[in-house]
């Protein structure tokens, strides 16, 4: 995402002191905030006005033969209008509440680094992820079963910043996991739709005003030359320009590419694909010239079977078509490409 970094640098650092704050809360009766919470079962969407979640499964978490702690499977969905990431919305920890009333938090080595593949995740309007929240704990007894997941969010921090904002004051996520909803009670509670977008197939030219672009195929990304580990997908692009600019100079946004399960991956999820993104973005046309380069997509954890269907690419029209003496998009300026069919 082209966005303020200083911004989320301070968001991240109102994380870390919630999550320090947390660390003294093992053994807590309660990991529910009272009176911010909303309160939902296992497979029940959950909607705060920005973000939409449910728990899907609770499953051990295994060293080996050992049982070292549990793993809460989650579903999440972007519910505003702009593309987002849960630390835009002062997301501050996810804990897991035990049977016997004691609390697992997300501040072990391994509990952080699953909650930060969703916290740091862009998400596109509606788009969705798949991801698992690790919970360790030491001599952890299999015995004593998980009991609720709590989900939560600084307010009053986010109020101060330019961001989609709560509807509610029920912004926080309770998952009672003793009880699943069926029919009505799973359905989801409201959110975006997905964006417009001019609609295509691979080896079809779309073109906005500004730009043409095609998709010419679709690739494992096996990481370091002489690996055989496929850690993400390569697309093959073609850009032609209809005027003499930069991509990043018509506020060109991030791609997304969306899997059969329904994974939203953005090209700025990681370091090495942002850096390839800066290729395309960074690159000025001469008029009619075509570029070809190719943009990775690598996330954790990665499932070479859940194959690419679609690759989503956004430009922020409103704010380019704002600008006097330069060149403006027809609407709807994305573009979508349906990776399953070729013209």
């Amino acid at each position: 995402m082209r966005r303020v970094f200083v911004e989320r640098i301070l968001i991240a650092t109102a994380v870390a002191i919630g999550i320090a704050v947390a660390v003294g809360t093992h053994g807590a009766a309660s990991a529910a905030t009272s009176g911010n919470s909303r309160a939902g079962c296992v497979d029940q969407l959950l909607f705060n006005g920005v973000w939409r979640a449910e728990v899907t499964k609770v499953a051990p978490h295994m060293d080996g033969a050992t049982q070292t702690g549990w793993e809460v499977t989650e579903v999440w969905r972007n519910g505003s209008r702009q593309e987002l990431a849960p630390i835009d919305s002062v997301i501050q920890d996810e804990k897991l509440e035990l049977s016997n009333g004691h609390i697992l938090g997300s501040d072990t080595t391994t509990g952080t680094l699953s909650f930060q593949s969703v916290a740091y995740h862009d998400f596109a309007p509606a788009a969705e992820l798949t991801y698992t929240q690790v919970f360790i704990a030491p001599n952890l007894d299999p015995s004593n079963k998980p009991k609720a997941v709590d989900v939560m969010f600084d307010a009053n921090k986010l109020a101060t910043l330019s961001r989609p904002q709560f509807t509610t004051k029920q912004y926080d996520f309770h998952f009672d996991l003793g009880c699943t909803a069926t029919g009505a009670a799973a359905q989801a509670q409201g959110g975006a739709n997905q964006i417009d977008a001019v609609p295509g197939c691979r080896n079809q030219w779309l073109s906005n005003g500004i730009w043409k672009m095609g998709v010419t195929d679709v690739s494992p990304d096996d990481g370091d030359p002489g690996s055989t580990t496929q850690i993400g997908w390569f697309v093959g692009e073609q850009w032609t320009a209809l005027a003499p600019k930069a991509p990043a100079d018509t506020y060109v946004g991030d791609q997304f590419l969306i899997t059969t399960s329904g994974q939203n991956v953005a090209s700025s999820n990681s370091v090495v694909t942002t850096l390839a993104s800066q290729k395309l973005d960074y690159h000025t046309f001469a008029v009619g010239e075509t570029f070809t380069y190719k943009q990775n997509f690598r996330w954790v954890p990665f499932d070479p079977t859940d194959k690419p269907v679609r690759l989503l690419v956004t430009f922020d029209a409103v704010s380019q078509n704002k600008r006097d003496g330069q060149p403006h998009f027809k609407l709807p300026a994305n573009f979508r490409i349906d990776l399953t069919c070729t013209k």
